[in-house]
């Protein structure tokens, strides 16, 4: 019997000669060969850290990492297809979300979607394509630090995380930060730039979480801008408030001279705009 001609007979053979039980066991076995040969991202992980294969899932346990080249810490979060990662501030860390609110660090918790590459990495990156992240099969990480376009390699480390999602906040928490981000960007910028919480003055729990955070991530990405001292200046003659209001969907816009960011209440980080966007935005905008 030819080599072809064994292949097709095969599975035929099989089944007249195994229990059904048995045909489904190996039927099983051949549909997870075939998934760990597809273009799935995961694939290459399968049975090292887990069946990736879902494009959504739950979140999965917070892995904190510790960078190679120094005591820098993130928390990594997978999400089946997506992530979030939450780079953490140390004592001396000058970024404005470690410093704008004055009860404490608030670092900003990035959503991620992945993508498989060279070798079985896995690369996550921001809705705005920046890759922030890559895992490779063995487990070990290279991660971009905001700032740097530098990868640096990165190893896990041990520690007890809260998932990564927003925590509970109340109104005054939202007045805080943006108290702190309008004396910080008008520092900046040269100029004043009052940030507006008042539409949401009798946001509560959820709701004022989001609130909150959208003030931390419209901050971010003004500064981001304002880093180019072009971009500065834009800022300071274009942008005089930056009104926070209750939507449909996250966005940003600029009406006149107040910038607009959209948030949706109880949506967690899904409802405000990254701090990439609002960069992103105002780049293509002003």
């Amino acid at each position: 019997m030819t080599r072809l001609a064994a292949f097709v007979i095969a599975p035929f053979v099989m089944a007249a000669t195994l229990s059904p039980a048995a045909v489904a066991q190996a039927q099983e076995a051949r549909v997870l060969k075939l998934a760990q040969q597809s273009d799935n991202p995961f694939a290459a992980l399968v049975g090292k850290r887990g069946n990736r294969t879902r494009e959504y899932g739950p979140a999965r346990a917070v892995e904190r990492y510790v960078l190679a080249s120094d005591d820098r810490t993130f928390l990594f979060e997978e999400r089946g297809a997506s992530a979030r990662v939450q780079f953490l501030c140390s004592p001396e860390d000058t970024r404005l979300d470690c410093v704008l609110d004055a009860a404490g660090p608030a670092p900003e918790i990035h959503q991620l979607s992945a993508t498989r590459g060279p070798r079985g990495d896995v690369i996550y990156k921001t809705t705005e394509g920046e890759t922030l992240l890559r895992i490779a099969a063995y487990g070990g990480a290279t991660v971009f630090w905001p700032g740097e376009f530098q990868g640096v390699a990165a190893s896990k480390s041990f520690g007890d995380d809260h998932p990564l999602t927003l925590v509970f906040e109340d109104y005054d928490a939202a007045l805080r930060r943006a108290q702190g981000a309008s004396a910080q960007i008008s520092a900046i910028v040269g100029s004043p730039v009052f940030f507006d919480v008042s539409a949401g003055r009798r946001a509560t729990g959820d709701n004022s979480a989001v609130l909150s955070d959208a003030v931390l991530t419209a901050a971010k990405g003004l500064a981001m801008v304002a880093d180019d001292p072009t971009g500065a200046r834009v800022i300071a003659e274009r942008v005089r408030r930056v009104a926070f209001l209750p939507g449909a969907a996250p966005g940003v816009a600029l009406n006149g001279a107040v910038l607009e960011i959209l948030y949706v209440p109880n949506q967690d980080i899904g409802g405000r705009p990254s701090s990439a966007k609002v960069a992103h935005y105002l780049e293509e905008t002003l």
